[in-house]
């Protein structure tokens, strides 16, 4: 039996050059995940959450420098090229960011975007990939998918261009998808679907999920273990039932008073009157 974790960081710093001196974003994050399992990593922006997801991407900047080890599957990504990473993204490891909008290209018909993007990893005849995208927007409940795939970006809803996202990124099937704020800019019921979507995807693949959010009412929905950074330090970590039922680090209760509560209506107003 492989009891490889999925994904294993170690000691991981990344730091960038300022006129003032290096400054790190990311300091000393060590995690474990496995497959099948979600983890969530909560924090406030500038915590250093997607930078760390950038650098398990090999998307960081040239200037940033990095330390420490990120395994996936064994494998060390830290120090590999651009071009090794190629190979990895996609295939391996892929992301749905925050805004699908600014990562569709207005110009070229959403099939034509994910055909593409299968064809770099898979090869294969158009007309191949072609249905291979078409079951990917059936299986994430783009209607009418035989139709919309010659669709533009505009054409559709936020929450229909997150779904194709999620099409795109799932594909190829990789072991390990990075979840960046996926919901953030989707009202509260289309959230709710694409949170249940990712849920049943990931159950249907087997695969392995860091989901990246400021919200911690988010982050209880889908994760089973937490990380909750603050300025590049991880301040807290847990299983879920853990971080909500006894927290232990000040900014950990903090974010959980500043969650809405059902059963205090005044709570809010309070809040506002200190």
């Amino acid at each position: 039996m492989n009891t490889t974790p999925l994904l294993e960081i170690e000691h991981l710093t990344i730091t960038f050059p300022t006129g003032s001196g290096p400054v790190d974003v990311v300091r000393d994050l060590s995690a474990v995940l496995d497959a099948n399992r979600t983890l969530g990593v909560v924090g406030e922006s500038g915590s250093g959450k997607s930078m760390t997801s950038l650098a398990i991407m090999g998307l960081l900047p040239s200037t940033a420098r990095v330390s420490g080890s990120i395994r996936l599957n064994g494998q060390e990504l830290v120090g590999k090229t651009d071009r090794e990473f190629r190979t990895i993204r996609g295939e391996k490891v892929a992301m749905v960011f925050q805004d699908p909008l600014s990562s569709l290209n207005p110009y070229y018909t959403v099939g034509l975007q994910i055909e593409e993007a299968y064809r770099s990893h898979r090869g294969g005849s158009r007309r191949a990939a072609r249905a291979v995208v078409l079951d990917a927007l059936e299986r994430v409940r783009i209607k009418d998918a035989a139709r919309r795939i010659d669709h533009y970006p505009h054409q559709f809803s936020g929450g229909m261009r997150q779904r194709i996202m999620i099409a795109m990124a799932l594909c190829l099937e990789p072991e390990l998808l990075i979840a960046d704020e996926p919901t953030t800019a989707l009202d509260v019921t289309v959230q709710a679907q694409i949170l249940d979507l990712l849920a049943e995807l990931q159950q249907e693949t087997g695969s392995g999920m860091i989901f990246i959010t400021h919200d911690l009412a988010v982050v209880s929905q889908v994760a089973e273990d937490i990380l909750v950074m603050k300025d590049g330090d991880v301040v807290e970590r847990g299983t879920a039932e853990q971080i909500f039922s006894n927290p232990q680090a000040a900014y950990t209760r903090s974010l959980l008073d500043a969650l809405p509560r059902i059963d205090d209506p005044f709570e809010e107003l309070r809040g506002t009157a200190r």
